[in-house]
């Protein structure tokens, strides 16, 4: 078993922290105009953007004189494979980052159905996965399809307030680490609820 790490960050109002918080549908400055899937929950992923993002948060918290916490999350991704994605690969590693860890193949192919899907909707052509969209939502069509079903994760670029950043989407929620998730203080239990179940 491979992991990848991610992180999330939630405010509160009040002294205390709470001592539950359900992740689902988060904030991270991202545009106003930018649909998260609903299908997964989206957690912010490796060096680009968190750390200007966790920044924001931080002064976010001061100026508004609110609570922020912080929690570090490891996700289960099957084999890692050193080798950029391909579409044959998906059974083994179920982790794809786009656009930097995917064959051109993934890359074609992904874009080819997103620009049909945003045909079907009366929306301009997209260059997604390689540069940002802010029609993340149809990843949830996308892993309703082979051989994107098999995926657990999927990261991807995201424009922020403060620049680009990398959102991964955890779409299969039994592959999070619950036992090894840190939070920042450590008096909060985190949970995951899937958008789509939180309507």
């Amino acid at each position: 078993m491979s992991l990848i790490g991610a992180k999330t960050f939630f405010f509160y109002k009040g002294k205390s922290q709470p001592s539950h918080h359900t992740v689902s549908l988060p904030d991270y400055f991202q545009k106003s105009d930018m649909k998260l899937p609903r299908s997964g929950v989206t957690l912010l992923y490796g060096h680009k953007g968190p750390g200007s993002l966790v920044g924001a948060a931080i002064r976010k918290s001061a100026s508004e004189n609110i609570g922020v916490c912080f929690a570090d999350i490891k996700i289960d991704i099957g084999l890692w494979d050193a080798n950029k994605q391909s579409l044959d690969n998906f059974d083994r590693c179920r982790f794809l980052n786009l656009p930097s860890r995917a064959n051109r193949d993934v890359l074609d192919d992904i874009n080819s159905r997103w620009n049909q899907w945003l045909e079907q909707s009366c929306l301009p052509r997209e260059s997604f996965p390689r540069k940002p969209s802010s029609n993340m939502n149809l990843l949830d069509r996308l892993v309703l399809e082979e051989p994107y079903s098999h995926l657990n994760a999927i990261a991807y670029d995201a424009i922020t307030r403060f620049g680009i950043a990398k959102f991964v989407t955890v779409f299969n929620l039994d592959a999070i680490l619950m036992e090894e998730i840190m939070v920042i203080p450590p008096s909060t239990r985190i949970s995951f609820v899937k958008p789509e179940a939180a309507d």
